[in-house]
């Protein structure tokens, strides 16, 4: 069944959103967490118990922090290039 309305397109030139200190600790834990035979889903759910142990999570915060950033200048680079694209389009007629 299609959805009625459906979904806006994305569009590709704008900035990936930030990522979690979670996204950044699955990063470079996930060859250890997958074993063969999980499925993503699994691998998930492993990573979720294990983050949930982690005690000191500062390295990965600092990431996300730093990421978080990152975006805020992209997306307000990208919505500032996209209010500017539209207005000059207008050109008064002589």
């Amino acid at each position: 069944a299609k959805r009625a309305g459906g979904r806006k397109t994305k569009d590709p030139n704008a900035p990936k959103r930030a990522m979690s200190a979670f996204f950044f600790w699955m990063q470079e834990n996930r060859d250890k967490l997958k074993k063969p035979g999980m499925g993503v889903a699994d691998v998930a759910k492993a990573a979720g118990a294990e983050w949930g142990k982690i005690t000191d999570k500062v390295k990965w915060e600092k990431k996300a922090e730093e990421d978080k950033k990152r975006y805020e200048k992209e997306s307000s680079a990208y919505k500032e290039g996209n209010s500017a694209g539209k207005v000059t389009k207008k050109v008064a007629k002589k």
